[in-house]
């Protein structure tokens, strides 16, 4: 009851342009099985996912180690410290970019476009699955110089699809953002991003 669920795509429910026609995605462990099997990996593989120390995320990793035996996949968990974690945040000297598999949290922005283009584009300064697809990129650069909301929908439709097919990232959840006032204080206004609008604020 603290977070929407995720449909693999940067566009949360917060977001109007967000295509809210795409059907969410269920599990299917008999696909994701056959998948496997297509893929020469049918009787599973060991693999290490490396993440950070941070709020809920290596008891997310802990479940994912646990949901992906059910497909025969060996996880073990390499959890870090933040600054091990991120390194310089470069290509060759960071393990959140480096690692063959990990999990990473993203700061809320106001719009969905740095999430569109630093993990996602071909040429993407975050973009630690390496998922190079020229029509995703075309796609979200349509997207980020739409000038109305009828048009972000459109590309963004076509992205959020886009993203499903492919699944170069999991987005599995967008958390609540939670802050507190002291008691007697009311109308401020929180964004995900730590401002405090204040302009209605008072005190009783």
């Amino acid at each position: 009851g603290r977070a929407q669920e995720g449909n693999d795509s940067p566009f949360a429910g917060v977001y109007p342009s967000t295509d809210t026609t795409v059907p969410q995605r269920e599990q299917d462990i008999a696909q994701a099985k056959q998948l496997m099997e297509a893929a020469g990996a049918g009787k599973g593989f060991k693999i290490t996912l490396t993440t950070e120390r941070y709020l809920e995320i290596p008891e997310y990793a802990q479940l994912i180690q646990n949901w992906v035996k059910e497909i025969g996949i060996e996880l073990e968990l390499n959890i870090l410290d933040q600054s091990a974690y991120y390194g310089d945040a470069v290509f060759g000297k960071s393990n959140w970019l480096d690692s063959v598999m990990g999990i990473t949290d993203y700061g809320h922005r106001g719009v969905p476009n740095v999430y569109l283009a630093a993990p996602l584009k071909s040429e993407g300064t975050w973009n630690a699955a390496h998922f190079k697809n020229k029509d995703y990129d075309q796609l979200a650069t349509s997207y980020i110089a739409a000038l109305d909301l009828e048009a972000q929908k459109a590309a963004a439709g076509k992205i959020q699809k886009l993203l499903l097919e492919e699944t170069p990232v999991i987005f599995g959840y967008f958390y609540d953002y939670l802050t507190a006032t002291a008691k007697g204080v009311a109308g401020v206004q929180p964004t995900a991003m730590s401002q405090l609008f204040l302009e209605k604020a008072s005190k009783a």
